[in-house]
């Protein structure tokens, strides 16, 4: 065959992964018929990780059935999960079975385009055309997205649509996630509504009119938008994601945990043990908490996508059961392959006092605890902070249970989970008598400095306020519900007495943890329209 001359292709470098090198060669071969020179190639999950954070690749093309540990749609997962494909990298899936169809059409993470082997230079060359024809059309829309410039995004739309009818149903969905993400809740909508009125067959539109209810709060609506969903697309695993997260909303933990069950029956990847496990184990159980977090493990031998946290929970969870000789063979083998991690090593230390105290080895009990304690030193309190508080109780160290208990909580008395556990925590060791005193009080003595904050601010004592919660940020700077009230006074203070460059540096700030600590959070996005709001007030005003 011929050398097909086409200078965008030839611009494009590559990378092939597949197990079989006579297939990657096969491949490269295609690909510099096509003009593409830049050809990289990759026999292993691992290896194709590798190249990828260090390489900008225009196109990857990759096998589906790897080895036995990671297939091509895991690989997938884990890129787009870690963000280590750019917005304008095309990744092709590749499979010698036309059934991978129903794979990608039910997947979280779907690749931009699945061919069916035998390949040619002409079925990637027409993949190819369409796909950089799509990114030349939505370009402007796209570099809008990527300076976050969400209401520059939606303009664009209007204008690209005018332009290229082509690429409508595209555009639409980008319109509508962004209206939705600035709050726009009725336009969001309103985009949704035109998607399905050309075509009603569109899944994710149907989701995002339950999303858009969710985010107005209509909870028992958006919950039976994404039901009826199901009744037509039993597989599509975005609509349990979405069931799971308004389940948790009303505090209904058994059906998140019924969800995410079902997300896992059609996708049964690490992720998914991991959110199923996870749920599990907050309704107490540990059966298949274990079973759950097993399975992630499994998923993840041997590869880069294997998680400090699935060892620690499985052995968590064997501690419980009372399988604490089992939660110790756990750590000890999960510990060379996280060596250099300082956090796998404070939660090992944890996990180890709780299991030598079980089988009733309390020197080295002690001694593991005595070494989680200085490990965790400077550590964040979060879920598996608590843990620590567990490992105490098992030592006989009471009191320095409750303290660590305590100063959790004020540490973020918002999170529920975090509250959740620490109730557990003391339920599971005995201490059902100090949750009030430890948990309730705690949280109560963290609502107490953001309500005092809020009623100086009202009474107009607004410096009073400010320096108050600074106060408060100083003993405890992860604490989310400071934060957010922080973020939220300071842009009062500048709706009053008018623009502050500093308070906004302060804000943004603010806003950068809150988006580590709460990812995906409406109160934060909620925050963030509010800080734009602001600015562009000030911006008329002056």
């Amino acid at each position: 065959m011929a050398t097909i001359l086409n200078t965008r292709l030839a611009k494009l470098r590559a990378l092939v992964v597949d197990d079989m090198q006579t297939m990657r060669q096969n491949i490269r071969t295609q690909l510099g018929q096509l003009g593409i020179e830049q050809v990289d190639q990759s026999a292993t999950p691992n290896d194709a990780i590798k190249r990828i954070r260090n390489t900008h690749y225009d196109v990857i093309i990759c096998d589906y059935n790897l080895n036995k540990e990671t297939n091509g749609q895991q690989v997938l997962e884990y890129l787009r999960s870690q963000k280590l494909l750019s917005p304008t990298a095309m990744f092709f899936m590749v499979t010698a079975e036309s059934s991978y169809d129903s794979v990608a059409s039910t997947a979280e993470f779907q690749p931009d385009a699945y061919m069916v082997k035998p390949l040619t230079g002409g079925k990637i060359a027409d993949r190819l055309e369409r796909l950089l024809d799509r990114q030349q059309a939505l370009k402007p829309i796209t570099d809008r997205l990527q300076m976050k410039d969400l209401a520059g995004a939606i303009t664009e739309c209007d204008t690209v649509l005018a332009a290229e009818p082509k690429w409508i149903v595209d555009i639409l969905k980008i319109k509508a996630s962004s209206a939705l993400e600035l709050g726009n809740i009725e336009q969001a909508r309103a985009t949704y509504r035109q998607a399905l009125a050309l075509r009603n067959d569109l899944v994710w539109a149907r989701l995002g009119l339950a999303r858009c209810d969710q985010a107005a709060g209509q909870l028992d609506q958006a919950k039976k938008l994404v039901s009826e969903v199901l009744e037509t697309n039993v597989q599509f695993v975005g609509a349990y994601d979405l069931l799971a997260q308004i389940a948790e909303a009303q505090g209904n933990e058994e059906e998140v945990l019924d969800a995410f069950n079902k997300s896992y029956e059609v996708i049964p990847s690490a992720r998914r043990s991991r959110l199923m496990g996870d749920a599990a184990y907050r309704v107490g159980n540990l059966e298949q908490a274990r079973q759950a977090f097993s399975k992630a493990l499994s998923h993840t031998r041997g590869s880069l996508t294997a998680q400090a946290s699935d060892a620690l929970s499985l052995a968590q969870v064997q501690v419980d059961i009372g399988d604490a000789a089992d939660a110790l063979s756990v750590l000890s083998a999960a510990a060379q392959d996280h060596q250099d991690d300082p956090y796998f090593a404070a939660r090992q230390a944890t996990i180890a006092a709780q299991a030598f105290a079980r089988l009733g080895d309390m020197n080295s009990a002690q001694a593991a605890f005595a070494s989680a304690k200085q490990l965790a030193d400077g550590i964040r309190a979060d879920i598996h902070t608590l843990t620590l508080a567990k490992a105490a109780f098992c030592v006989g160290l009471d009191e320095e249970g409750a303290r660590i208990v305590a100063k959790a909580i004020k540490a973020d008395h918002e999170n529920t989970r975090l509250v959740a556990f620490a109730r557990r925590v003391l339920q599971d060791t005995g201490n059902e008598a100090l949750i009030e005193k430890v948990v309730d009080e705690s949280i109560s003595a963290g609502a107490l400095i953001v309500e005092q904050a809020t009623q100086l601010m009202r009474a107009g004592q607004f410096d009073e306020s400010l320096a108050k919660l600074e106060e408060a940020l100083t003993a405890t700077p992860e604490n989310t519900g400071v934060l957010l009230a922080a973020a939220q006074l300071h842009l009062l203070w500048m709706s009053q007495k008018g623009l502050d460059r500093n308070y906004v540096e302060r804000v943004n700030g603010y806003l950068s943890q809150l988006d580590v600590l709460m990812p995906n959070s409406e109160r934060v996005a909620k925050m963030y329209r509010f800080l734009r709001e602001t600015l562009v007030k000030a911006s008329v005003e002056a």
